[in-house]
């Protein structure tokens, strides 16, 4: 029930809820409709269902031989990742759980690493449409297919195991602690081993360089906090090492050049629905 919560409720709202603050003259609900009909009218839109619906599928099917694969290695890097950072996750989570409603933050930090990873990674494509710029929704959906294709080598031959899960530290998995059952629906797309790069950081830090370079100022005041909570809840939720975290920011950074690249957005000059969206 967990699961369904996060992901078909929660982070539906919480979408809807982003296009509403950042676009206050129109309905979300306008946005919303208008930018799924992009998705069939422009090439940027097209470009943007073509790489979810990879995505998607991709993850699926890595999933189910992830284990076999790794196994059939012998090898895995996780003692080695333990070993250079140390106890980094848990002086992160038990410094966290010590503070005033620490335990309130940590259920916060839960919902930024579902649903708000969720609403983060679809929000720039559906702004970007509502401010008529199709080929940056494109762009950063090129960017996004990239993140996966590049992490899936070290998701299959450097096999990195989840903080909590690896047998190796003392931190809890507080995910599951305050979700019941939410785990166990998440290993269909997200193997226990696939940490390296931590995917959570780079998408996000990838729609943070899009908001911020093609953005609204309103985009930009969701995004920053928008991509800390979730930079934070990885390791606060001992769910990626620090090294993990840490290789995210220029992995994503990287796989934003080459969106931007390979597919250039629009160039950002005067627009009326940019201005009101300003004002």
């Amino acid at each position: 029930m967990s699961f369904y919560l996060h992901y078909l409720l929660f982070a539906p709202l919480l979408l809807l809820g982003l296009l509403w603050w950042t676009f206050p003259e129109r309905h979300p609900l306008t946005h919303f409709a208008s930018s799924f009909r992009a998705l069939f009218t422009h090439r940027g839109g097209r470009l943007l269902m073509g790489c979810y619906l990879f995505v998607v599928g991709t993850n699926l099917i890595e999933g189910l031989y992830d284990e076999r694969l790794t196994a059939a290695l012998g090898w895995d890097f996780t003692a080695k990742v333990r070993s250079v950072e140390g106890p980094l996750v848990e002086s992160i989570q038990s410094s966290i759980l010590a503070l005033p409603g620490g335990h309130g933050l940590i259920a916060v930090l839960a919902l930024a690493y579902t649903a708000g990873y969720v609403a983060w990674l679809l929000f720039p494509s559906f702004a970007f449409f509502a401010l008529g710029r199709p080929r940056a929704s494109g762009s950063f959906a090129l960017a996004f297919v990239a993140n996966y294709l590049f992490a899936l080598p070290f998701y299959l031959f450097f096999p990195v195991r989840e903080v909590a899960w690896s047998g190796l530290s003392n931190a809890q998995p507080l995910l599951e602690v305050h979700w019941p059952g939410i785990t166990e629906h998440l290993r269909y797309e997200s193997a226990l081993d696939n940490c390296f790069p931590s995917l959570h950081v780079s998408i996000a830090v990838t729609a943070l360089y899009f908001v911020v370079r093609y953005g609204t100022r309103r985009m930009k005041w969701v995004g920053w906090p928008l991509t800390l909570l979730i930079c934070l809840s990885v390791m606060a939720l001992a769910i990626h090492w620090g090294i993990d975290s840490a290789a995210g920011i220029p992995f994503g950074l990287l796989c934003a050049r080459f969106g931007e690249h390979f597919y250039p957005p629009e160039a950002v000059l005067s627009n009326p629905k940019v201005e009101a969206a300003e004002s």
